[in-house]
């Protein structure tokens, strides 16, 4: 079993707080990637539910995501979230849930295919959409904000249903580990479309950056089989990608606890920190805050991105 390292936590959250953390939030009003803020609510709120939905493995080994869009070259989820305000001023109704309940996989190639950028499961990413418009027009008559004010302002709820409990009838925000559904909780929270009441079940969304620098920090250990085969990057079974991430994830809200900084700006530095520092390959340690108390660093093992691809949960 993972075996989350207080002490390594202790550690690195020690050099957090020598930090300047507030830069790396996200701007979540960046005209390039997300609606201006005068939108109306009901059109920003569908915006990020169903982009949200489409952020996942979006590069392969060899082949990444990315492309020149308005003379910027943008990559992963930049790219993605290009795409999605050019769609969002160029045909904006393509969001609305009774389109989305009919899209097919032509439409997902015709809007995030560009270049030589290719997503590789546009036929997946066609069900989710149709699944998402057509639940949202049966349960919600279409509209996200019905969804959230039916959350009451709970993420989870013992009476009744939190907005975390909600989001599992879409087959988009399935993940056990809920990373879509906290990534979109953060861009609600930053856009003021909603308001958690029970702040302490907030929680990074753990993708394969923030699970990739947990490993390398060592604030998560594996079991010696499960670490060789990171190591190694053989492909991980369902339940062994389920069970680092878990993992990941409370270590991250052990950090916020020991740091005390928000879990949602911990996941904005670091994630910023996977992409520019801490990178699958050739990783730039001696730019590094976290050099000295580095395990990856200190042992010369470096894990790099779990080998598990095929998923539409992270």
């Amino acid at each position: 079993m993972p075996f989350i390292d207080l002490e390594r936590i202790a550690l690195v959250s020690k050099v957090i707080k020598s930090l300047n953390l507030g830069s790396s939030r996200f701007n979540v009003f960046d005209p390039r990637y997300y609606p201006p803020p005068e939108d109306p609510l009901k059109k920003v709120a569908l915006y990020f539910f169903v982009m949200v939905a489409m952020d996942h493995r979006l590069s392969r080994p060899g082949k990444p995501y990315e492309a020149t869009v308005d003379g910027e070259k943008a990559r992963g989820a930049d790219l993605l979230y290009r795409l999605g305000m050019k769609m969002y001023r160029e045909k904006p109704e393509f969001f609305d849930s009774t389109n989305l309940a009919k899209v097919t996989t032509d439409d997902v190639i015709a809007w995030l295919h560009i270049d030589e950028a290719r997503v590789p499961d546009p036929q997946l990413r066609a069900l989710l959409l149709r699944d998402l418009g057509q639940k949202l027009l049966s349960l919600y008559s279409g509209d996200v904000l019905a969804l959230i004010h039916h959350s009451k302002g709970y993420l989870r709820s013992l009476e009744g249903y939190g907005l975390l409990d909600l989001l599992k009838i879409f087959k988009a925000y399935q993940d056990p580990v809920e990373k879509k559904s906290f990534l979109l909780v953060k861009f609600l929270v930053y856009r003021g479309l909603f308001r958690p009441r029970d702040v302490e079940n907030l929680h990074v969304a753990v993708d394969n950056h923030l699970t990739r620098v947990a490993l390398r920090l060592g604030i998560i250990r594996l079991e010696e089989m499960l670490f060789k085969k990171v190591l190694n990057e053989i492909e991980l079974l369902h339940d062994e990608d389920i069970l680092i991430r878990i993992s990941v994830r409370e270590g991250f809200k052990a950090m916020s606890k020991e740091s005390d900084v928000d879990v949602f700006l911990l996941d904005d530095f670091f994630w910023l920190f996977g992409r520019s520092i801490c990178m699958q390959r050739n990783p730039k340690c001696f730019s590094c805050p976290f050099r000295w108390v580095c395990r990856a660093y200190e042992e010369n093992i470096f894990v790099n991105d779990l080998n598990y691809y095929n998923t539409w949960y992270y």
